[in-house]
């Protein structure tokens, strides 16, 4: 019986291994080889992080390719996939992914280098025509606190403005940054991640791990200090080689969960008042589905609704869960007994509406005395005078003193008609 058992494990053992040899094979090669070669051209050259041509220095983390097809599945990965909105419908990860949140264990040289060059680099070719600094952006998705940085580098050399690369913003979305983390600023100086390239010629553009779990989209090299990128940014322009067909198209993903819902649940001692809990009638508001209030921009510019707060006295951290829309921007305004606690305008998003941290408006540390007056008002915006959006918004939080950002860090959620 016990040889028998040995066996089995021994079966399992190599079976697990086979999957994870075939994890390693079929979502770390290079989809291209080092005959293609990526050409800036007018100061600007962009390249897909999926077409590096080789990593080095991987044993112990390696970038791993996610898309339609492709879902890797190494160590610890807490998050799930973020194909939808990624450019060429595809994207990389440094995995497994160990220090998730900031109580996770930081270890150096395993699930953090501070040290640029040292784990998990990725190379491309990139031929330059103009010498000069190149300004330096990166299309990522951060989720939390600790998978928000990265190095960039040249020809197996790691400037100092080329280390530390940081994301605070756009939580939970794919967002274009160029900051460099310092101590004074740990949340990034804008316009300091460049390389000075002084020769015209074929480049190796390195990037490197600073923190697992980081998910890699796209890059630019720009000589515009001004540059700004928009949507998924400039297409790749290649001076040799043929670049594979696009990745298959993924569908814009639905949540069971909402995001109002998520994050209403993320501390036990959150007090919530969605935003169908507030009055309709009289209001100029309408429940939209079965989670938020909007305002039918055919009939109303604006809308108010008001509901009395029902909880204990004290002071919290109001976090205000408004909606994003491609139609424009709405504008909503807080108050507590007819005093303002605060405006909020949530950006542009590019898909039909969506949740998450870029939409809500947070005030800390905030006095609120059960019986006090809740109102929340909103009015809609047009970006061209003839599309308008609903005012949607999901809710209010009154999070502990000390909690608002953090409950703000689940995942987006997205939800379209």
């Amino acid at each position: 019986m016990g040889y028998l058992k040995l066996i089995f494990s021994a079966v399992c053992l190599l079976n697990i291994f086979g999957f994870a040899k075939a994890q390693t094979n079929l979502f770390t090669n290079p989809v291209v080889d080092s005959l293609v070669v990526f050409e800036e051209k007018d100061g600007l050259v962009a390249v897909e992080a999926e077409y590096f041509y080789k990593q080095s220095k991987s044993d112990i983390r390696q970038w791993y390719r996610t898309s339609k097809n492709e879902n890797p599945q190494v160590g610890r990965d807490d998050d799930g996939q973020h194909v939808y909105g990624a450019s060429n419908n595809a994207y990389l990860e440094i995995l497994p992914d160990e220090r998730v949140t900031h109580s996770d264990k930081l270890i150096h040289g395993e699930n953090f280098s501070n040290d640029p060059g040292l784990m998990g680099v990725l190379h491309y070719r990139v031929k330059i025509n103009t010498p000069g600094r190149y300004f330096v952006w990166v299309r990522a998705l951060s989720v939390g606190a600790e998978d928000n940085g990265i190095h960039v580098g040249l020809n197996d050399a790691w400037p100092e403005h080329g280390q530390r690369m940081q994301w605070c913003e756009g939580k939970g979305n794919w967002t274009w940054e160029s900051k460099q983390r310092t101590k004074e600023v740990h949340c990034g100086v804008p316009k300091e991640i460049y390389l000075d390239i002084a020769k015209a010629g074929i480049h190796d553009i390195q990037f490197s791990m600073r923190e697992d779990g980081f998910e890699f989209d796209k890059f630019i090299l720009t000589t515009y200090i001004n540059f700004l990128p928009i949507a998924d940014g400039p297409k790749p322009i290649v001076s040799q080689g043929i670049l594979p067909s696009p990745f298959p198209i993924v569908e814009m993903p639905t949540s069971k969960t909402f995001y109002f819902t998520q994050i209403a649940k993320s501390n036990p001692n959150n007090k919530v008042i969605s935003s169908q809990q507030f009055p309709v009638l009289g209001t100029n508001f309408y429940a939209e589905g079965k989670h938020w209030l909007a305002i039918n921009p055919k009939d109303h510019e604006e809308a108010s609704t008001s509901v009395t707060f029902d909880f204990e006295s004290g002071n919290y951290d109001i976090v205000f869960v408004g909606i994003g829309e491609n139609d424009g921007r709405s504008s909503y305004m807080v108050l507590v007994n007819d005093k303002e606690i605060g405006k909020y305008q949530p950006p542009l998003t590019n898909i039909l509406f969506e949740e998450g941290k870029n939409f809500n408006a947070l005030w800390e540390n905030t006095l609120i005395k059960k019986g006090d007056k809740i109102t929340v008002i909103a009015k809609i915006g047009s970006t061209d005078g003839k599309e308008h959006t609903r005012g949607r918004w999901a809710g209010i939080i009154f999070a502990p003193v000390g909690k608002g950002k953090q409950i703000q860090e689940a995942p987006s959620s997205f939800s379209a008609k």
